[in-house]
């Protein structure tokens, strides 16, 4: 049986015990609740620049893909002084149509799938971006759970016990299965040990994978550690509520859990700390209204932050999946809210949590149908290295799960809008059986479908 028909097992005896737009017009868009709509970057952010008084450099062509259509392409200047532009080969900006400090728009006609753009600006600096309003069917009904790889598997569930998240379902697949190593981009087979975690044997989850050496059996990752701080591009946490922040901080630390520092007060007025597990990985905590106990009082998963590298090119990719604004995220402050984040001195980010629906409509597995992204743009301090690059056998956190009730159907509609699958579907061995695939984000970041197939995988078997 396969890790995904070991879950679905699993899952039915538990849950039965359990029962022309541009960033102004980004802010209006309305909430779509079936089918995604958004400007999505198809090109850059990106800054070009050139010395004063130096010739423009030569530019190589840039290669990105879309959907066959209109689009924008969107430039705000800094001193930019004949700037030239081509797209697929025509120029679309000459030397006199734009110098100076302003923004100007010029509409494109792009290709499916791909295109080219070549940038030469004479001097000064130019901010080059491509939009196109797009819509899809993509649907996504709930997060299942967010991926956290460890260093020592029994130690990080007895990490989770001691926060109160009890709710093991281990083993949660096979330790040896080639089809969905492929999947998560190894070129090989792998030997693994994973569970799902939650407080009540129901997603959402969190999905421990430890992974191991093949001949020796014990653990092994590849050499990169989890982000060493909460700014780095990527997925940097999680976060839970507890109904007593401060008993759980005393009372965690007297459990030996590592705290960045004591609960502190953000200045729009939530009261949160930040801890790590033995690997060094970082959640968080926040504070709900509830009843104190002597132990956790940890209450449910409220977010999974994302650190983006521009926030309108990923608020717009995650709206094309069915995640809609709910509210502004954009904080900045020094002292203790600073000391809390691990940093000293001013740190400041924009951002917004962007959530599901929440339709209410029953299907098979639960998940948190209204779950909440935490999308952030670190602004100061800045940190631009990029995300993990697959495989995922690293440590912390670093990918997230999301139901959709057609993986076939999800993977044709991803590929026609001009995203990468980074490898083939994981079980899905026949009609109605779970399968998983993963596609990027705009920051590299890994979004995992979760659901059933329509059509029987013929690799699905675990060899």
């Amino acid at each position: 049986m396969n890790r995904m028909n070991n879950i679905h097992t699993s899952l039915t005896v538990r849950l039965r015990v359990a029962g022309s737009a541009l960033l102004l017009g980004l802010l209006s868009f309305a909430q779509i609740a079936s089918a995604g709509e958004a400007n999505l970057t198809r090109f850059g952010p990106k800054l070009y620049k050139s010395e004063r008084g130096a010739s423009a450099p030569a530019s190589r062509p840039a290669y990105f893909r879309a959907m066959e259509g209109p689009a924008e392409l969107v430039l705000q200047g800094n001193g930019a002084v004949n700037a030239l532009i081509k797209v697929n080969g025509l120029e679309v900006v000459g030397p006199k149509d734009f110098r100076g400090n302003g923004k100007v728009v010029v509409p494109l006609n792009l290709n499916y799938p791909g295109n080219t753009i070549e940038v030469n600006v004479r001097r000064g600096k130019l901010d080059v971006r491509v939009t196109q309003l797009t819509e899809s069917n993509i649907n996504v009904r709930a997060q299942m759970y967010f991926g956290l790889n460890t260093s020592n598997f029994v130690d990080q569930l007895a990490f989770y016990d001691k926060l109160g998240i009890t709710g093991h379902i281990n083993p949660a697949g096979p330790d040896e299965c080639k089809t969905f190593a492929r999947s998560l981009g190894f070129a090989d087979n792998y030997l693994i040990k994973v569970a799902l975690s939650s407080f009540d044997f129901a997603p959402p989850w969190i999905d421990t994978v430890g992974f191991r050496d093949e001949e020796i059996g014990d653990f092994s990752y590849r050499d990169d550690p989890p982000y060493a701080n909460l700014n780095h591009i990527g997925m940097a946490y999680a976060t839970y509520s507890t109904t007593d922040l401060d008993g759980d901080y005393a009372y965690l630390r007297g459990q030996g859990i590592e705290f960045v520092s004591a609960p502190a007060t953000a200045p729009n007025g939530e009261r949160f700390v930040f801890l790590k597990d033995q690997d060094g990985t970082f959640l968080k905590l926040i504070e709900e209204s509830g009843d104190a106990t002597d132990g956790p009082d940890l209450v449910r998963l409220v977010n999974t932050n994302m650190n983006v590298a521009d926030l309108e090119r990923s608020r717009e990719f995650y709206r094309l999946l069915g995640f809609i604004e709910e509210e502004d995220g954009s904080q900045k402050g020094a002292g203790s809210f600073a000391k809390a984040h691990g940093f000293k001195g001013l740190i400041k980010f924009k951002g917004v949590d962007v959530s599901l629906p929440g339709l209410g409509a029953p299907f098979p597995f639960g998940g948190d149908d209204e779950a909440t992204l935490q999308l952030r743009q670190w602004k100061r301090p800045f940190d631009d290295d990029p995300a993990y690059s697959p495989p995922v056998n690293h440590l912390g956190i670093d990918r997230i799960a999301l139901f959709v009730d057609d993986l076939n159907a999800t993977i044709e509609e991803m590929k026609r809008l001009g995203f990468n699958q980074l490898g083939p579907i994981g079980g899905g061995d026949g009609p109605g059986q779970i399968g998983i695939v993963f596609f990027y984000d705009p920051d590299g970041i890994k979004v995992e479908f979760w659901g059933p197939v329509s059509e029987a995988n013929p690799d699905a078997g675990c060899f």
